[in-house]
């Protein structure tokens, strides 16, 4: 595990997810996404101690654990550790079972409390939320931009070295090509999102899950790919709501038809995507509904 320095103050170490490092004149830091606790944090702070760096912040870029899990494991090596995140983002981080509990559509269960049990020592406090814009941290400004779509509460951060932190907005290729029903809360959102990528001046692009550095150039094609691969599941679905379907029948469908493994969590995700998509269709009027014999069943709108 290494610091990487990718331009200016700008750092990051890679991992299952990746972590940014801002390294501020004065030998102290902000991270962002610090990742799951367990093993990553002990090696990060390592990192940091052996060139003798003070972590001061941690931004959260979304209220995925996987991104935010191993805050209190530096908020107790680093008593004045100050931590921040979306208006949203906050509410899922301080009140975890939320997540599992939305995942679920009700009461959560064993079954999926299970895989998403975070190992955090206590509770996470979230100390500032961050709104779409500016925030000045330690004397220098970080961009704030909005790119809810994965989560309503995702954001992006921009250095001054113009290095964009874009948490799960992208996933690297190797992944996308195989995962590529997106987990995604907001169709809509998640669209627009990408299209605000599009327009913002940076170099590079830190993806949540990537094994690499992406540049401005090769975002431009990655971003299309995630586009295609969004309107790949939305025509499937259209065309699978040409006769009136359930969604755990058409669920069925598309993990069958696509080859998606899954398991009780990743089952529960594709079918938060789904209804993603489901409600998208439904806010164009292209679908509607029938309930029949205590089934809630979809269709596509004859035109």
């Amino acid at each position: 595990m290494d610091l990487i320095n990718i331009k200016g103050n700008t750092f990051y170490i890679k991992g299952g997810t990746n972590t940014g490092v801002y390294i501020y004149n004065d030998n102290t830091a902000l991270i962002i996404d610090p990742g799951l606790s367990g093993l990553r944090p002990k090696k990060i702070i390592h990192i940091l101690e052996n060139d003798d760096i003070n972590l001061r912040f941690i931004i959260n870029t979304h209220e995925h654990n996987d991104h935010y899990g191993a805050c209190n494991q530096f908020r107790e090596y680093y008593k004045d550790l100050y931590i921040l995140c979306s208006e949203y983002a906050k509410l899922y981080i301080e009140h975890p079972s939320l997540f599992s509990k939305y995942i679920i559509g009700g009461k959560s269960n064993e079954f999926m409390d299970e895989r998403l049990r975070n190992k955090s020592l206590e509770k996470i406090y979230i100390d500032e939320v961050l709104n779409d814009g500016t925030v000045n941290l330690n004397n220098v400004d970080f961009k704030v931009i909005d790119f809810k779509g994965h989560t309503p509460g995702s954001i992006g951060i921009l250095t001054k070295d113009k290095v964009l932190f874009v948490g799960d907005l992208l996933i690297g290729l190797n992944m996308l090509e195989k995962y590529d029903f997106l987990f995604l809360y907001d169709l809509k959102d998640y669209i627009d999102s990408l299209d605000k990528l599009r327009n913002i001046d940076f170099e590079y692009i830190v993806a949540g899950h990537s094994k690499n550095l992406i540049t401005k150039k090769e975002s431009e094609k990655l971003i299309e790919k995630h586009e295609a691969a969004v309107y790949k599941y939305m025509n499937q679905i259209k065309e699978e709501l040409n006769i009136p379907i359930g969604i755990e029948a058409l669920l069925k469908n598309i993990i069958v038809k696509n080859n998606l493994k899954n398991n009780y969590k990743e089952y529960h995700f594709f079918k938060s995507s789904l209804i993603s998509v489901i409600s998208y269709l439904a806010s164009l009027q292209e679908i509607d509904y029938i309930l029949s014999k205590g089934e809630l069943l979809y269709y596509t709108k004859k035109k």
